[in-house]
């Protein structure tokens, strides 16, 4: 044997598996694609994300700007030219909007069984994994969202497949269209060469033989970059990459007194990936025990499939708490799959060493059970994840009475501008204006003499605003609250001057 060979050449390859009835696959996407679409048509308002990213597709839709020229894009087009291209076969919607995304989420689901499956060769292992992705509440949560890192989950599972069996120039191009869809989606490309690398490397396999592959990957995920690049800097004087880098890395590592309600909060989140956080903590639990026993034949292919994954894993959760990053509750949708992918091999590992069919089977219907009843808070919109579904109830209202009794008005707002930019329309028919301090705003009351108006949320954080207001003089009468009351609007007058 060449004396360059790879050391991964002491790795045992698993059996070739025997030809398996397909429907029991198909019947757990089925049920995945289903639950996603089923909350789709949900009547809730968008997060305020969600709204900007609908706005700026909704541009692209109308105008034709395919460059979005605008100067609060901080991400990369590919979703939002999806988004748009939905707009202009429906009608610009919430619906049309997170049409999208549900059916990219129950495409991953099928990329989830198809990679398990190459990387394990045993149903018994991608079943599970499948199930628990197609019931996961933090997945269903996010599913009907217009949120980013949907599609580029979707690309970085196909780009991991696509490697896993060895077609890596197609690997390196979802990549890449991944990166196009979130940034972050870079995060994936090592765990993408790492099980292509580990699936298909054979025992007659040289370093040159791996080397020809990776410059495929590799190849084409520079040729997508540079045309990202190039797209961006056909922008010019914008630039999402100046803008994605000043929003969202944050130049530092986290304080002392930040490590446990940092650590609390992503171990909330991680919570929802299984139903409960009790059977979350059980698969944890159960995968601990696994990759424990997996350390004794790491020479076995798969298990250095397992603790590659799991270390994968481990180190973006790791960089995710000790980097000071905002505890986005959407950060780990690019790790979800993963992690329960793992989860699927405990609870197949496990399920393997039951005495008995009968408790094997029981087992699994337990898990069934268990999986969908876990579904249910999500269905009727109690998860806490994904956006709060009720925390934006009647801002179209508002939108409606700005556009129409306010016509021609001046309204100054602080925290509502990325949602009233999409529900406002392209073209409002009163003029809102940012206003960043309720000092700034008093001085501009108190030098214009006149009468406008404040569009605001009904909460805490409005109290000083309206204490400002009034210890300069400027008079503050609530002439409208949306249903539900969450938002209101704030008639101001000047202060008199004798």
């Amino acid at each position: 044997m060449d004396a360059a060979a790879l050391s991964l050449h002491g790795l045992n390859a698993p059996s070739l598996p025997t030809r398996a009835p397909v429907w029991p696959a198909a019947l757990v996407v089925f049920l995945g694609l289903l639950l996603r679409l089923s909350l789709v048509a949900d009547d809730v308002r968008f997060h305020p994300d969600e709204a900007l990213f609908a706005a700026q597709a909704r541009q692209i839709s109308q105008t034709g700007d395919l460059l979005v020229r605008r100067p609060d894009l901080d991400k990369p087009p590919l979703t939002l030219y999806v988004t748009a291209l939905s707009f202009r076969l429906f009608g610009v919607s919430e619906f049309a909007a997170r049409l999208p995304n549900a059916l990219f989420a129950g495409l991953t689901l099928a990329a989830l069984y198809q990679l398990a499956q190459t990387l394990y060769r045993n149903r018994r292992v991608s079943l599970p994994a499948a199930l628990l992705c197609a019931c996961s509440p933090y997945l269903l949560a996010f599913a009907p969202t217009v949120f980013t890192d949907v599609q580029a989950t979707w690309w970085i599972a196909l780009a991991a497949l696509l490697a896993a069996r060895g077609r890596w120039g197609g690997a390196g191009l979802s990549a890449a269209l991944g990166i196009a869809a979130k940034t972050a989606a870079a995060w994936g490309v090592p765990l993408i060469v790492a099980l292509g690398v580990l699936n298909t490397t054979q025992l007659r396999d040289t370093w040159p033989d791996t080397g020809k592959r990776l410059l495929r990957f590799a190849g084409m995920l520079a040729l997508g970059m540079a045309l990202l690049i190039l797209w961006d800097v056909a922008r010019w004087p914008y630039s999402f990459l100046r803008l994605d880098y000043e929003h969202n890395h944050p130049g530092r590592l986290i304080r002392s007194d930040e490590l446990w309600s940092r650590l609390e909060q992503w171990t909330h989140w991680l919570g929802y990936l299984a139903g409960t956080a009790g059977i979350t903590a059980t698969l944890a639990v159960l995968l601990a025990l696994w990759l424990v026993r997996q350390l004794r034949r790491l020479r076995h292919r798969d298990a250095a499939l397992d603790w590659t994954i799991c270390a994968y894993c481990l180190a973006v959760l790791g960089g995710l708490w000790l980097v000071a990053f905002n505890t986005y509750d959407r950060y780990l949708i690019l790790l979800a799959p993963f992690l329960l992918m793992l989860g699927g091999r405990a609870f197949a590992g496990t399920l393997a060493n039951l005495p008995g069919q009968r408790l094997r089977r029981a087992a699994v219907m337990g898990l069934l059970v268990i999986l969908c009843y876990g579904t249910l808070p999500v269905l009727r919109g109690h998860t806490p994840v994904g956006g709060d579904r009720t925390a934006y109830e009647g801002i179209d209202t508002l939108a409606i009475y700005l556009n129409t009794d306010l016509s021609g008005a001046l309204v100054y707002d602080h925290w509502l501008g990325w949602q009233l930019a999409y529900y406002l329309g392209e073209h409002p028919a009163m003029t809102l204006r940012y206003m960043p301090q309720p000092e700034a705003l008093a001085d501009e009351m108190a030098d214009c003499a006149c009468q406008r108006y404040l569009a605001a949320p009904l909460s805490a954080q409005l109290l000083p605003w309206l204490d400002v207001l009034g210890r300069a003089a400027v008079s503050t009468q609530q002439v409208f609250v949306c249903p539900g009351g969450y938002f209101a609007v704030y008639r101001l007058d000047a202060p008199h001057h004798d």
